[in-house]
């Protein structure tokens, strides 16, 4: 007995933790657990009555605990004031790895948007459900992407994408370093920013959809984690240091974020290069890139690092083609 009741938890924490994100929630649950539809829906059944999911607008969702909370953003505004007061309460009682990551990225954030929003207002809203917790942090500023595109003269919004993922990059390099939202991202299961109608998906993998009604704002954090996560953040940090643990001196960069439908010319190059100096270790994540042309390839892989010695470059996820580009660049002499 203990056995089959183990084994219809294991069934009801798996469609709690696909229910949110997959339609077809019900055929997965099967075929993993080698059992019927109506023997899916029975669990099903159960987690609504127990209140844990509820059926809206044809979907199941997960129903979760919802926290509030609002601050005018004036100088007497701090981040570790506010988790004392009113956001720690909800982490306790949970394993050091997680809360230690939520202190890190709480603070991170709400850092962020008193300082670098320019905005008046900022709302904290926190979701906790059996299988993960969630928190949004929301300002009425003038819009992350829009201050990143203005700080480094980029052409579109979207550009920000890619200064986001590099890390070291910062609109205030007397106040931050520009690691709080590479690591931020980094560390959490899902990690989003929604600004002014655009979204940066730092995961990519999950098709989320974020419960917002009609609140107002210019920029929107959300980073959720599992209540089983068993990630270390110090294990995060090492992640991305080649010599000395913690030292911040390797980044990966998908190319994909390259707002560009064509990556041939050295200015695109210049643009994903932009800042990359400062590391000790530089790799490009090609991943759903089909073709690179060979002016791009010569700026990346011979130009620069000819001109910047102390900094290795190198490339992942690379088709056949896009390989012999980076050969041909890394090969050329003059």
């Amino acid at each position: 007995m203990p056995g089959v009741r183990k084994r219809g938890e294991e069934i009801r924490d798996f469609l709690l933790e696909n229910i949110k994100y997959n339609r077809n929630f019900a055929t997965l649950t099967a075929e993993r657990f080698g059992i019927t539809l109506p023997a899916v829906y029975k669990h099903v059944d159960r987690l609504v009555s127990e209140k844990q999911i509820e059926k809206k607008n044809g979907r199941f969702i997960l129903q979760s605990i919802q926290h509030k909370y609002f601050y005018k953003i004036d100088k007497t505004l701090s981040e570790d004031a506010v988790w004392e007061k009113d956001i720690k309460k909800h982490f306790t009682g949970m394993p050091e790895n997680i809360k230690n990551i939520w202190v890190y990225g709480f603070l991170e954030i709400f850092n962020n948007a008193v300082e670098h929003s320019n905005g008046k207002k900022i709302q904290v809203i926190i979701n906790e459900n059996r299988i993960n917790k969630s928190i949004c942090i929301l300002d009425d500023g003038i819009g992350i992407f829009k201050n990143i595109r203005t700080k480094f003269r980029l052409i579109d919004e979207k550009d920000a994408f890619l200064e986001l993922a590099k890390g070291k990059r910062t609109t205030d390099k007397t106040r931050h370093s520009g690691q709080g939202i590479f690591f931020t991202s980094k560390v959490f299961d899902d990690f989003l920013i929604v600004s002014n109608g655009i979204t940066f998906n730092a995961k990519n993998e999950r098709n989320l959809e974020l419960q917002i009604n009609k609140i107002k704002f210019s920029t929107l954090v959300y980073m959720s984690l599992s209540a089983a996560c068993t990630k270390i953040l110090k294990d995060v940090f090492d992640e991305y240091s080649t010599e000395i643990p913690g030292d911040f001196d390797k980044t990966v960069i998908p190319v994909g974020l390259a707002n560009s439908s064509d990556l041939v010319s050295r200015s695109q190059a210049r643009r994903i290069l932009s800042g990359l100096e400062l590391f000790r270790e530089v790799v490009l994540d090609f991943k759903d890139i089909n073709y690179i042309g060979q002016a791009f390839a010569d700026e990346i892989f011979r130009v620069f690092p000819n001109m910047n010695p102390d900094t290795s470059i190198s490339a992942q996820n690379a088709n056949s083609e896009i390989q012999n580009m980076i050969n041909r660049a890394k090969n050329t002499r003059l």
